[in-house]
């Protein structure tokens, strides 16, 4: 087979099918979203689940000691409570194809999107995306965001939240009336993340490690100085290092003034 044959573009960048397909995967199967609560009735003896993975370090002796394998989620804050649950098959996937991301020289992140027939409650196909922004040269382009961009180019929606079988930009062949789509994702997402897939319509968001575990120390993907900052008015974010500026021009409502008046919104 040609090198041309075996290459696709996705977004303008290149991609071998045969490391990862950034397709859609075809399925027919009831959808079970994680429902049982996770009950701890003595938190100072309860032992989370752990898989038992530890990958053989080629770090000197010394260095492996200080990043031994960890067995449980990180929660240093009330942030968890009330809405742990029990993972599924999709979580599990998940941080499956995390796992293959770092073994194939990407991020230790990935995400799956199900879409689910709304009447049967049934999963029909779902994506599968790797953070690539080392592999694309994209800081934009981690699992989540990659993953919706993947769902809405083949469905030719921008709704994911409710896609309807009579929309005419729709691709893909569903049988319902509607369906839906859910994220699962193998870390909790970022602010860049959250809000792509609350722009996308999903209101259904899984996660399994935690903003902390992906801070803790050998790892040190930290979300907490950006959560910071949006948590501030500009003004006070130039302590941090940012400076954002309002600018006054004359011409700065012109797109908003033509958009409204031109009866693109609905009213």
């Amino acid at each position: 087979m040609t090198e041309t044959a075996t290459k696709k573009k996705f977004f303008g960048v290149e991609y071998d099918p045969q490391v990862h397909e950034l397709t859609a995967f075809t399925v027919d199967e009831p959808y079970e979203a994680p429902k049982d609560p996770l009950v701890i009735k003595d938190p100072f003896s309860y032992l989370q689940p752990w898989s038992g993975y530890v990958n053989e370090s080629p770090l000197p002796p010394a260095d492996a000691a200080r990043v031994p394998a960890q067995t449980s989620n990180l929660k240093t804050s009330m942030r968890y409570q009330g809405v742990e649950v029990i993972g599924n098959k999709w979580m599990k996937l998940a941080c499956s194809e995390a796992l293959k991301s770092v073994q194939t020289g990407g991020g230790p992140f990935a995400t799956i999107i199900v879409q689910i027939e709304n009447d049967s409650n049934r999963a029909i196909r779902y994506w599968s995306a790797w953070n690539r922004v080392s592999e694309w040269v994209d800081p934009t382009a981690h699992g989540e965001v990659t993953a919706i961009r993947q769902a809405c180019q083949e469905l030719g929606v921008i709704n994911l939240g409710e896609i309807r079988k009579d929309d005419p930009n729709l691709k893909l062949p569903q049988k319902g009336e509607t369906t839906r789509c859910e994220l699962y994702t193998s870390a909790e997402p970022c602010p860049m993340c959250y809000a792509a897939t609350r722009w996308s319509r999903i209101n259904k968001i899984y996660f399994a490690a935690t903003i902390y575990d992906a801070a803790n120390q050998g790892v040190a993907f930290s979300d907490e100085p950006i959560y910071a900052e949006l948590a501030n008015h500009y003004i006070d974010r130039q302590k941090m290092g940012v400076w954002c500026y309002q600018c006054t021009t004359d011409n700065s409502l012109d797109a908003f003034n033509h958009y409204k008046r031109s009866g693109m919104v609905k009213y």
